[in-house]
């Protein structure tokens, strides 16, 4: 963050980077004459800045929105953004980046608890806390530390038998990012081969509030949140062409994160549990990221932070059990 406020003369509004050549850019200076917009090099956290700006899609600014739908399916951010800026324009800049940070931490805490509880030493925070997607999403303004903070504090709970706590982080996960709603479904899926079908009916109420908000989303914008069909595509298209587009050092970074990621698959494949389910969930949507998701590295790590998180649960021994009967 300090190599980007420093020369924006330590404004936090160069944090979401809002096009300045677009309505969201003219909105921004009409709140605050001092907004800090940028072009070229506008980037997706001016569209959680819109959401705390217009947090239910009924003012004018969501207009302005490349794709409304789609951007308001993930509400969850812009929407702390909102609350802890009490509503205020001009404070919602910071406010994102409190929730931000304030989730990074919280994430990597979780991390390392549940590493503690399995008897190590916490070394699995680090998967967090050097994680470059998280790195860079909490520095512009984007929501996955968020969900990072959301995923791992609801596998916490669900260790530690916190009921209510559970359901609220797995009820708030697909509002921060719509494909972590495999979390869920990966309890649901476990709890009812084990035969606890009670348990998992529970477990499946936790995607009605997303259910909900998508419907009045659809209602009211015109559109699914699936509008977005950028994000998918064919199955490792996107990843063939980072390759062909990096030159030496992408390839190796690339080529190291995807051993990673595959080891970690091959062992979810023999350790059955619904942490090891959640995993292959999203390694089959990251399997089928679309170029422009994958292209750039710092994207495609973006993209595929949670799979890094869930790693040295997956690939270390004894792996995260998760109680039943909450």
């Amino acid at each position: 963050m300090i190599a980007t406020l420093r020369p924006a003369g330590w404004t936090l509004s160069a944090l979401p980077r809002v096009d300045s050549k677009t309505g969201m850019g003219a909105a921004a200076r009409a709140l605050d004459p001092g907004f800090r917009t940028v072009h070229p090099g506008a980037y997706d956290g001016q569209f959680y800045w819109g959401i705390a700006i217009d947090p239910l899609a009924t003012g004018a600014l969501h207009h302005a929105f490349d794709k409304p739908s789609y951007r308001y399916g993930h509400p969850l951010y812009g929407w702390l953004g909102w609350f802890f800026s009490a509503g205020r324009a001009r404070a919602v800049p910071g406010a994102l980046a409190v929730v931000g940070l304030a989730s990074l931490f919280a994430a990597a805490a979780a991390a390392a608890i549940l590493g503690l509880g399995r008897g190590r030493f916490g070394w699995e925070g680090l998967f967090v806390a050097l994680n470059p997607g998280l790195i860079s999403s909490a520095v512009h303004d984007l929501a996955e530390p968020l969900a990072a903070a959301l995923m791992l504090g609801a596998l916490l709970a669900l260790v530690g038998r916190k009921r209510a706590v559970a359901w609220v982080c797995l009820a708030l996960l697909p509002l921060a990012k719509e494909p972590l709603i495999v979390i869920s479904l990966a309890v649901v899926v476990w709890e009812f081969v084990q035969r606890r079908r009670r348990y998992a009916a529970v477990v499946a109420t936790t995607v009605i509030p997303a259910l909900l908000w998508w419907t009045y989303a659809r209602i009211h914008l015109g559109a699914w949140f699936t509008s977005g069909d950028t994000a998918l595509g064919k199955p490792l298209v996107g990843w063939y062409r980072a390759f062909l587009s990096q030159g030496t050092l992408g390839d190796v970074g690339f080529a190291i994160f995807i051993a990673l990621f595959v080891l970690a698959a091959f062992r979810a494949m023999r350790v059955r549990g619904p942490v090891e389910l959640s995993y292959l969930g999203l390694a089959a949507l990251a399997v089928c990221l679309a170029p422009n998701a994958t292209v750039a590295f710092t994207t495609a790590m973006r993209n595929t932070a949670f799979l890094l998180v869930l790693v040295p649960f997956i690939i270390a021994s004894p792996p995260l059990q998760i109680r039943s009967q909450l």
